[in-house]
């Protein structure tokens, strides 16, 4: 009885790792190694990978060296980045805010006990030169799965300048490949959700489509990019299969969720 338990536990924990690693199929890029090596990356995650990623070192995955961005200390810049990702434009300020209401309302954000906003220094397009990366998180991606959320949800990569005083523009269009590009906000990101990576030496980023396209082929999708130089490739696109819980637009599995509302006038963290 006494080895019985253990051989129970092992079996318990093994049948929970089952149940929460998922299904994906590669649909765009089959047989290229970091296409592969992300594939069984995925399907040995326990948690859904929309919200948050893991790399696997064993897999020859690095994720950045994410450290906490000091919000309070660079003001103008997220004013910047907020703007940018609600109107496509990195020009400063809120519309409907005056500067001491703009101020306010960042240093209120920067007091959060949570971070919500991380940066690293990473070689975004493999040139050679490293970038400050920022990467926002988004809380309320954990309520993804109820329906129940008022707001969308979205996790950007922004690249900013060297100096940490505002966006690298040119850089930042490069990462955000946003499927909504007919007439809408550049830096509009509802319900995709970034990360970036290293890969034998190069680095990659990946976008999680949580249904915020709007294309069939798209939904619950991961797709990885590599950038060189002033280009952008997608290299892959893999499928989550058997996804049955609940997207924006439509009622959740139990019928009982309300659906999202549009995002407001600018990014809630």
């Amino acid at each position: 009885m006494k080895r019985l338990c253990p051989l129970l536990l092992l079996f318990w924990v093994s049948m929970f790792s089952l149940v929460q690693a998922g299904d994906y199929q590669l649909t765009l890029g089959q047989g290229l190694d970091v296409c592969e090596a992300c594939k069984q990356n995925l399907e040995r995650m326990t948690a859904h990978p929309a919200c948050e990623r893991d790399y696997s070192v064993r897999l020859d995955l690095e994720p950045p060296a994410w450290k906490p961005f000091d919000v309070a200390d660079h003001i103008d810049a997220m004013e910047q980045v907020l703007y940018f990702l609600a109107a496509g434009s990195e020009s400063a300020g809120f519309p409907l805010l005056d500067e001491s209401q703009s101020e306010d309302g960042m240093r209120r954000i920067s007091t959060k006990e949570e971070p919500w906003a991380y940066w690293a220094q990473v070689d975004i397009n493999n040139d050679g030169k490293l970038e400050p990366v920022l990467k926002l998180h988004s809380t309320l991606c954990r309520a993804r799965n109820d329906g129940s959320i008022g707001r969308a949800y979205s996790a950007p990569l922004v690249v900013l300048t060297d100096n940490l005083s505002g966006i690298d523009s040119e850089l930042t269009n490069l990462v955000l490949q946003n499927p909504h590009q007919d007439g809408r906000a550049a830096g509009d990101t509802n319900y995709q959700l970034y990360g970036v990576f290293k890969f034998k030496g190069a680095t990659y980023f990946d976008r999680w489509d949580d249904a915020g396209s709007g294309d069939q082929a798209e939904r619950f999708t991961l797709s990885i990019y590599e950038s060189t130089g002033d280009t952008t490739r997608k290299l892959c696109r893999l499928k989550e299969l058997r996804a049955s819980r609940w997207f924006p637009g439509l009622p959740c599995a139990s019928r009982q969720c309300q659906t999202a509302k549009p995002l407001p006038a600018h990014y809630i963290p």
